[in-house]
């Protein structure tokens, strides 16, 4: 978006609106809705940063949020005092624990599968043969250095405890394979394939709660104070290559969608004492492609999916992990992701039922010379969340009209909206784009509202509007204001499906009117040329302002 637009009357400026090709001449205009509220720009001058500039957490207003946001990027960038001030909420140093108190703190318990000597569920994934006291001397040893951090001698003081555990075999072929290891016993080989799957799903469910169970029969863990859960162990496996495997339909009602760790097998349904100690739950979504990539597009889709999926299956909070570096591809393993993708990952998964983001990254990945501007993306995702913190207050409804996993298939610009009260807020990204010029237009609707809004590149729009207002007196996608660059006349036309009264104004670039007419404008094609000879300034701009709507162009005069 031009900055030179960024005065005081097009601030309230926010959608950027589709406009025809005439003679060659592109105009790009700007609507405002006396219905809505679009602060798509900011406030302040956002920069993002370069490669080993770090992160300026400082360019951003001071915000809150009503979601928990935790920190846990790279060190180089931690400023627990400055992202507490905006909208951050928990941090997963354990170093600076001290600093503040146990409700801003989060730690991620890697390695839960470690021990000296290391145990098949290590090796091989699998749940025979493990010597349980190696695993609870390597966990106690785990709690010694937490506490050497900060921590108080008795109780773990950490408000969000993630048991990072990712020690499964997902495929029955892969399980049944392990009837050839020596771990297995071999009552358990002699097993059908069938039984046998059974045994080691019912075993593995059995040994990864040990750590949990561990640590709260030595009082390490008190449920008042400590919210516990299994990275990312949801009832729907963190898939990326088979959403579309399954209709939307059947993700919602076929068990066998759901993640065994996750299922009780006594009542056929999620559950099960691993699922039973998660307090809230952690979808993830690994990216693998970067753009240009066919694939690259499918990151929203994918990780909205992972919220949407498992809200069908369990009413547990969803705090939801967002990666900033690209994995597994070897193409691009370790590459940060685009800016576009930080920044509406930090909006769309509130739009899905989120109630919070945690902020990673593999530290290992950094370095530096690494840019961190991703996080910068990201804040900026968040701020302009922080806008709109009443929406997701109270009482309020998600607007969903296509799921995530038909977006997944059918490729098309993403659009998620909330409602509250006689208000809707709404989100839209098209992550399909093919370059930051390209422009789609995307209808939203709810009941009998209907409002469609133009996506130009990757942005993310995010906009409040008023359900009553559901009034168009301009048929934009007709409305010409040209030539341009001009010396002496411009000619405004458009066409309009009611008689409405309307005003011109012209505006230097700094907001000042320095002309003005008011205008009668009857149904049907409306044409008005405007004298602007005289006006000394190199560019103003033309607003056409109707009761229910305003545009603005920027012209060059000669």
């Amino acid at each position: 978006m031009d900055n030179e637009l960024n005065t005081n009357l097009v601030k309230k400026s926010r959608q950027i609106i589709r406009i025809l090709n005439f003679s060659a001449l592109f105009l790009f205009f700007q609507i405002y809705s006396y219905g809505q509220n679009c602060p798509s720009e900011l406030d302040f001058n956002f920069r993002a940063s370069g490669p080993g500039q770090g992160v300026n957490w400082t360019q951003f207003p001071e915000f809150t949020l009503p979601f928990k946001v935790v920190y846990g990027g790279p060190g180089s960038a931690y400023n627990p005092y400055e992202l507490g001030r905006r909208g951050f909420t928990h941090f997963s140093n354990p170093n600076s624990f001290s600093n503040f108190p146990t409700k801003n703190r989060a730690f991620i318990f890697t390695n839960v599968v470690l021990a000296s000597p290391n145990q098949p569920w290590y090796l091989e994934r699998n749940p025979w043969g493990n010597d349980m006291k190696a695993y609870e001397w390597y966990w106690d040893e785990w709690i010694r250095n937490i506490r050497a951090s900060g921590q108080t001698p008795n109780e773990l003081d950490i408000d969000l405890l993630v048991f990072d555990v990712e020690r499964q075999l997902k495929s029955d072929p892969e399980i049944v394979l392990l009837k050839k290891s020596n771990f297995t016993p071999a009552t358990v080989k002699s097993l059908s394939d069938a039984d046998f799957i059974l045994a080691y799903k019912k075993e593995l469910q059995a040994l990864y709660t040990t750590a949990a169970i561990y640590f709260r029969k030595n009082g390490l863990i008190n449920p008042q104070k400590t919210k516990v859960t299994y990275y990312a162990d949801s009832p729907i496996y963190n898939t990326f290559i088979n959403i579309q495997g399954r209709t939307w339909d059947k993700w919602k009602s076929d068990k066998t969608a759901i993640n065994y760790l996750t299922y009780d097998y006594s009542k056929n349904k999620v559950g099960g004492s691993l699922y039973d100690q998660q307090d809230f739950l952690t979808p993830s979504a690994y990216f693998y492609y970067d753009y240009p990539h066919p694939f690259a597009g499918e990151y929203l889709s994918y990780l909205l999916f992972q919220i949407e999926a498992n809200r069908e299956w369990s009413d547990k909070e969803q705090m939801v992990f967002l990666w900033q570096r690209f994995s597994y591809n070897p193409d691009y393993v370790g590459r940060p992701i685009r800016s576009w993708m930080a920044e509406s990952m930090a909006i769309f998964p509130f739009f899905a039922g989120a109630k919070g983001l945690w902020i990673w990254e593999d530290p290992a990945s950094v370095n530096t010379g690494s840019s961190l501007s991703n996080y910068e993306y990201i804040m900026k995702g968040l701020y302009r969340v922080s806008k709109f913190s009443d929406m997701f207050t109270g009482n309020f409804d998600l607007v969903e009209s296509i799921s995530a996993r038909d977006y997944n298939e059918n490729k098309q610009p993403i659009w998620r909206g909330v409602k509250k009260g006689n208000a809707i807020l709404i989100t839209a990204h098209n992550p399909w784009a093919k370059s930051e010029s390209e422009e789609v237009q995307v209808t939203c609707k709810y009941k009998n509202w209907t409002k469609k809004i133009t996506l130009k590149g990757y942005e993310t729009h995010l906009c409040k509007y008023d359900l009553d207002d559901n009034t168009v007196d301009i048929d934009f996608s007709n409305l010409q204001i040209f030539p341009n660059p001009s010396s002496d006349y411009i000619q405004i036309k458009a066409n309009l499906v009611s008689d409405t009264d309307g005003e011109i104004n012209v505006y230097d670039m700094a907001g000042k009117k320095i002309k003005s007419e008011l205008v009668k404008i009857n149904k049907g094609i409306y044409s008005k040329v405007l004298d602007i000879k005289g006006i000394s300034n190199n560019e103003v701009l033309i607003e056409l302002k109707t009761p229910n709507q305003r545009v603005a162009q920027k012209i060059i005069i000669h």
